[in-house]
């Protein structure tokens, strides 16, 4: 359930306040058909999560030219079931395949802040400028426990967000363009111990389940460090437009490889640990058939390019020609076997054709 409420207040002709906030209130159940409280193995909780989230912004539009604004608003994220489920360190699980202990969690935190400048350079160019900064605390995070190859959720710390955000759009005749920037910079802000089976600097030794250790100053995983979006627009007549756009993001860190510090050996360990940037172009038509009817087509990934969208690291029973080994690695001086381990790829979408009509009734 929640509740919210927004307004502005013109303080002169030129400066404009707005304030809002949002209050949340969510509740989690969770019942265990197999244990039953009181077995700290069950799943049985009763959770309840509230909170008053502020924002407040501030506009000076002293012309059409120039406009600054600047803002500070908070958010908060509830855990959800599966992270509720195995949030136990006494029961700690392999996710995605079992759920442990269910003791309660904190909500996750957002408090953002804001400050950009946009305006026009000619009736039909527009341009804009920002940046932000965005620390989450109390974050859920994946940690590692005692027991290999296990962990649980709890609440960490801080992680930070922040950036650069440049973009304009302008129009000609029957052609307008646009195109957005960002430079994202995301790391972690407190230290942890996660999970680093398939991280050649975990702590057991090579091929085996092993922990690592994050630093305040590492990157988070699957983030990419630049968002490139840009559109190329014809109006072929009053009823008809065709549309180019352009999507391209740098590589990022495989999750698992979150201490920044994985190196392929080739033996024990493949792939690079992190994944490749990509740019797609797709393209898309439209037209306005009647004043109710419009006709509309796309090809997305248009190139058809091979691209990952998310990596992570993990075991693997292929060595580096793709073949099918069962026990690849012979046991160490102590009889444990080591396993080999890969960087796994989020295939992105192939090239894909689209068509369809939407309708407006009157």
């Amino acid at each position: 359930a929640s509740v919210f409420g927004a307004d502005s207040v013109a303080l002169g002709s030129d400066w404009h306040l707005t304030v809002g906030a949002r209050y949340d209130r969510t509740t989690v159940a969770n019942r265990d058909a197999l244990r039953s409280a009181p077995n700290p193995a069950s799943l049985d909780g009763d959770h309840v999560f509230a909170r008053l989230n502020p924002a407040v912004g501030v506009n000076w539009n002293p012309s059409r030219a120039v406009q600054l604004y600047a803002g500070y608003n908070e958010g908060s994220r509830t855990p959800t079931a599966i992270e509720l489920g195995c949030a136990n360190p006494a029961q700690p699980c392999k996710l995605p395949n079992a759920l442990a202990g269910d003791p309660p969690l904190r909500q996750v935190v957002t408090r953002t802040v804001e400050a950009g400048v946009r305006g026009e350079l000619a009736p039909a160019t527009t341009w804009r400028a920002g940046v932000f900064r965005a620390v989450n605390r109390d974050d859920l995070l994946f940690v590692s426990s005692d027991a290999s190859g296990q962990g649980y959720f709890r609440n960490f710390g801080k992680t930070r967000r922040q950036g650069i955000e440049l973009g304009a759009a302008t129009r000609a005749g029957p052609w307008s363009a646009d195109f957005a920037w960002t430079l994202l910079d995301a790391r972690f802000m407190s230290g942890e111990r996660l999970n680093g089976a398939g991280n050649s600097s975990n702590d057991a030794g090579p091929g085996l389940a092993g922990a690592i250790d994050v630093a305040p100053g590492d990157r988070l995983p699957l983030v990419p460090r630049q968002i490139l979006k840009a559109s190329l627009e014809l109006a072929t007549d009053a009823r008809t437009n065709l549309a180019l756009d352009l999507v391209a993001t740098s590589g990022a860190p495989a999750r698992g490889n979150e201490n920044g510090r994985h190196v392929a050996d080739g033996v024990f360990y493949l792939g690079p640990g992190r994944s490749a940037g990509y740019a797609v172009l797709n393209l898309g038509a439209t037209m306005q058939a009647t004043r109710s009817l419009t006709l509309f087509a796309r090809v997305a990934n248009l190139l058809d390019r091979r691209y990952a969208t998310a990596a992570q690291l993990g075991p693997t029973g292929f060595d580096s020609t793709g073949r099918f080994v069962a026990q690849p690695l012979p046991p160490d001086d102590h009889g444990r076997l080591p396993l080999r381990s890969s960087t796994f790829y989020a295939p992105g979408a192939s090239r894909l054709f689209s068509a369809g009509l939407r309708y407006a009734f009157d």
